[in-house]
């Protein structure tokens, strides 16, 4: 956990939260964290459950990086993402700025203004989301 954000991971799925502004140091909190926990974990196959909140746009600095970070991830097991963007302070800009970055990507992603809906789609794909956790994720804040 960082001032940044949250991360946690239970039964093929990162539990994750963003707290804007997206700058290069929030994102090297989060990819840190991220990468320590896949590694710790070993996780052959694995989804994201995504909440945003405040401004989730990316500097273009962090887009590009971001771009690898997740290729590497594609390659090493991320299938599915959900991102839960009722907090999120510019909601149409990132869902513009994540379809640029997940063009052309082996990846499911959606967006959603509800957790039922969020549920349901990963549903779908076999994922349960622990109702503990997603919780924790929309009620954390910056410490």
């Amino acid at each position: 956990m960082n001032t940044s954000g949250y991360i946690e991971y239970m039964h093929n799925v990162f539990y994750v939260k963003v707290l804007g502004p997206w700058n290069y140091e929030t994102f090297e909190h989060y990819n840190n964290d991220f990468n320590k926990l896949l590694i710790g974990n070993k996780c052959p196959s694995y989804s994201v459950f995504a909440v945003l909140e405040g401004d989730s746009l990316m500097i273009p600095e962090v887009c590009e990086t971001f771009k690898k970070a997740t290729t590497k991830r594609i390659a090493t097991g991320l299938k599915h993402v959900a991102f839960y963007l009722s907090k999120s302070a510019c909601p149409n800009a990132f869902k513009q700025q994540f379809h640029d970055l997940y063009q052309n990507k082996n990846i499911n992603f959606k967006f959603f203004n509800d957790i039922d809906s969020a549920k349901s789609w990963l549903k779908t794909y076999e994922i349960i989301l622990g109702d503990k956790l997603v919780n924790k994720l929309l009620y954390f804040t910056r410490e």
